[in-house]
């Protein structure tokens, strides 16, 4: 029988109640992780201090060049999920970073995000990966 996957945060009050627990395919517990260590900054995971993204490192650094930025997130990312997702082999990481206007209040600002489209080969299954996820830079939130 194949382990379960749980959503995360796990939900404790259905736990206590005894309840059933989400679960999640392997593909988005795989894609949950891979959010997990993109959002989580460097020394942040008391067991492990390298856990986590180079993101955080460059979240307010803006005026650095794009392409040096882009390649920065892309390399530290790339090395994370080789080191922490090992359920993923032939991962191909590609980054965007794109711009979009928000005017929530009277101002009307300029917010820089990242898209971030990981492709790789479930190696349980052999099956095709694909993950896409959006995050705004400074402060690093999702979209």
């Amino acid at each position: 029988m194949a382990k379960p996957y749980y959503q995360a945060p796990f939900d404790f009050k259905r736990f206590f109640e005894k309840k059933e627990l989400k679960k999640l395919t392997l593909q988005d517990s795989i894609s949950q992780f891979i959010s997990v260590i993109i959002t989580t900054y460097f020394e942040e995971y008391t067991f492990d201090e390298h856990f986590g993204s180079e993101i955080w490192e460059t979240d307010f650094d803006l005026l650095v060049n794009t392409n040096v930025l882009k390649e920065r997130i892309k390399k530290s990312l790339t090395a994370q999920i080789k080191t922490y997702e090992k359920r993923l082999s032939n991962i191909d990481l590609n980054i965007e970073l794109m711009e979009s206007l928000s005017s929530k209040t009277n101002k009307v600002r300029l917010k820089k995000y990242l898209y971030i489209t990981i492709k790789g080969t479930i190696v349980k299954t052999d099956e095709p990966f694909t993950f896409n996820g959006d995050y705004y830079l400074a402060p690093l939130s999702y979209k």
